[in-house]
């Protein structure tokens, strides 16, 4: 009897992917640091020295658009790929299909740089790829998992999304919308998803630091009733601003937000944070919502005491990028098996974003000096982003040093 011998195959290995590509948060955070430079130093050269600037009907356009849509939106794909591979317990997007994301934001700010000089369609689509992109990977992977409750945070972004289209046409004068009040009402959008998600993680991320040190104190109040009311109050603002956009009303319930939002930071008892920098930052950035809609509000009722302009720095240059650096400088630790503790360059990076937002805001205040104080703004801006680029650039490019547990936000 003859035995039978068993088929030998050979296969060829599969070509590792490179630690860069293993995840969202690393090409994605990585971008938006450097285009949180790219769009604030192009910007300040052009109308301080005249040096030639993109322009998306004007360079402010351009400049609100790339700080809004591009920077932000970077970080909120970072974080949101991220945090639904721990919804889901599924794998992280990675590989090609991360490439492929990443170079659909790419292809967007190429296409918003030349605004003027491509057909507007393609502009238009340029800048809406990325989004698109991201909210199909995003339903993918939640529609798989069948998890349904957290298609809210997609809704946001799609929101988000439609105002990308909607400012975009407007300053290619595509549509007759004010482009202005489309930035701005952008510009909340992002604070509502700040304030979705920040009121998940502040508080589970402060609890967990408290019980770790045997913290005795009250804990966060975890996500409740009173933190939908908060979400609701931004929804108005939203809504208000769109129907009376300079209005006194719109103004009242800016304040209204503002008081709300403050009470649901003290209820996080960020106070008892002061000892663990990557904890207490988040208190801190979160800080600048309630102070952002309290400024915006309060150049809506009083114009004369500081400008719109002026006010929706305390939401782009305080919220937005105050809490992408704390979250980004968090998921570089936590996601490549690094211990969570906050590097010096790290507290050197929020420190000066922190306060590049004061000199922004009081710039708009000093007529006599305002070059001056934009000027150190920018310095401390670009300062703290190349922190963080050199603090976590070997961070998010390299290898990680275990498994990495997930960001805990359910």
């Amino acid at each position: 009897m003859t035995a039978k011998t068993a088929p030998i195959s050979i296969n060829e290995p599969i070509p590792a992917t490179h630690p860069f590509w293993s995840g969202a948060f690393r090409p994605l955070f990585l971008c938006a640091g450097l285009l949180a430079i790219v769009a604030v130093v192009w910007w300040v050269a052009g109308y301080v020295h005249g040096i030639s600037t993109p322009s998306l009907g004007t360079p402010a356009f351009w400049h609100a658009h790339e700080m809004i849509f591009g920077f932000g939106g970077a970080a909120i794909g970072g974080f949101l790929l991220t945090a639904i591979a721990n919804w889901t317990g599924r794998p992280q997007i990675s590989g090609p299909v991360l490439m492929a994301l990443t170079f659909s934001w790419l292809l967007g700010r190429i296409a918003i740089g030349f605004g003027e000089t491509l057909p507007a369609i393609l502009v238009i689509v340029g800048a809406l790829g990325y989004f698109v992109f991201l909210i199909a990977l995003g339903l993918r992977e939640l529609i798989a998992a069948r998890n349904f409750k957290n298609m809210r945070v997609l809704a946001v972004i799609a929101v988000l999304a439609l105002f990308d289209g909607l400012f975009t046409a407007a300053c290619l004068d595509v549509v007759a919308l004010d482009a202005a009040l489309l930035y701005q009402t952008a510009i909340l959008t992002i604070i509502l998803l700040i304030s979705l998600i920040g009121g998940r993680v502040i508080p589970a991320f402060t609890r967990n630091w408290m019980q770790r040190e045997l913290i005795t104190a009250p804990m966060p109040a975890q996500f409740g009733r009173f933190d939908m009311v908060c979400l609701a109050s931004v929804v108005v603002c939203i809504m208000m601003g769109i129907i009376q956009s300079d209005g006194a009303s719109f103004g009242y319930a800016l304040l209204i937000a503002a008081l709300l939002q403050t009470i649901r930071l003290v209820r996080w008892r960020g106070i008892h944070s002061w000892r663990e920098p990557i904890v207490a930052m988040l208190h801190l950035g979160y800080f600048w919502v309630p102070v952002g809609l309290g400024l915006l509000g309060v150049s809506m009722i009083w114009p004369d005491t500081i400008t719109n302009r002026d006010a929706l720095h305390g939401l782009t240059g305080g919220a937005m990028a105050c809490m992408i650096i704390a979250v980004a400088g968090r998921a570089a630790l936590g996601h490549t098996g690094r211990e969570l503790r906050a590097s010096w360059m790290l507290n050197t990076a929020f420190g000066l974003i922190w306060f590049s937002t004061i000199f922004r805001i009081v710039a708009g205040q000093s007529n006599a000096h305002y070059v001056t104080f934009l000027a150190i703004a920018t310095l401390m801006w670009v300062g703290g982003w190349l922190a963080f680029l050199i603090g976590y650039g070997p961070v998010l490019l390299g290898p990680s040093r275990k498994k990495t547990p997930s960001i805990p936000v359910r």
